[in-house]
């Protein structure tokens, strides 16, 4: 029973210290060069590599060379048995106002050993909030939005892409779904 137990503390530890000596500067240059590759470009100001994860702070997102939106921080922590990325304060480029709101408040995106096949997704915007999950086996994303009346008419053209909710009801909100298959 001791030889078990041991092994098992051995086996954690392990996979614990590869977490922590793990590169992930190295990672995060190698996921850059294929965001190059699909014309998506990331500067920021500094990576702080924290034990457990990485920390990004100003990060400008460029797409062909079109500044799309600047991001305070990214913080991107891996755990033994759960990963999650948290982005806070996203402003979207003034050009983009009509396809993504103008600010965004934070994107918590979580994944679990417990549940391997979905990822969590929660984001909160200047006029709503959206939670959704991501389905790796079906290679379905599914959005669950909550706006206000003010973003139905300042944002007509996402309103366009969603499907209403029509089960439930409010006089200050509504409900809308998104699903994409990829």
């Amino acid at each position: 029973m001791k030889f078990i137990f041991k092994f098992f503390i051995y086996i954690i530890f392990f996979i614990y210290m590869l977490l922590i000596f793990l590169p992930k500067e190295n990672l995060y240059y190698f996921g850059l060069e294929k965001l190059k590759s699909q014309k998506v470009e990331l500067t920021q100001d500094n990576i702080i590599d924290n034990h457990i994860g990485l920390l990004l702070n100003s990060i400008n997102i460029k797409y062909e060379g079109i500044d799309i939106s600047n991001i305070d921080k990214i913080n991107l922590s891996t755990y033994l048995f759960s990963s999650s990325l948290n982005i806070d304060n996203i402003k979207v480029d003034s050009s983009f106002n009509k396809f993504a709101p103008e600010s965004i408040k934070f994107i918590k995106v979580n994944h679990s050993i417990i549940d391997p096949t979905n990822i969590i997704i929660k984001s909160e915007f200047k006029l709503g909030r959206c939670d959704g999950v991501i389905n790796l086996l079906t290679r379905t994303i599914k959005l669950n939005l909550v706006v206000s009346n003010k973003f139905k008419s300042k944002y007509r053209y996402i309103v366009k892409l969603l499907k209403k909710d029509k089960s439930k009801k409010s006089t200050k909100e509504e409900y809308y779904n998104y699903e994409y298959k990829f």
